[in-house]
């Protein structure tokens, strides 16, 4: 369930359908298996001093999908950002 989760971003409502248990236990099912795993990730300043050292060029922080569901249909993902890249 936990895979599932972390690859698709199904919600707990899904999953608990999709494992026949409750969305409840599918909560805590995902909080009891996530949390273990991110207290064995490298912390901020680790993984910088690691990147500094192998010197990358860049470094992705966060690769989180953050599902966002906007009310306006016209521009359903338009930040307002008006800054133009260099």
């Amino acid at each position: 369930m936990t895979l599932v989760y972390l690859r698709k971003g199904d919600t707990y409502a899904e999953l608990g359908a999709g494992f026949a248990v409750s969305t409840t236990t599918a909560w805590r099912y995902i909080n009891e298996s996530v949390d273990p795993l991110a207290a064995r990730s490298p912390k901020l300043g680790a993984a910088l001093a690691k990147a500094v050292k192998a010197g990358l060029p860049y470094l992705v922080l966060d690769g989180t999908l953050v599902s966002i569901d906007r009310v306006a249909a016209d521009r359903p993902y338009y930040s307002g950002n008006t800054a133009v890249p260099a």
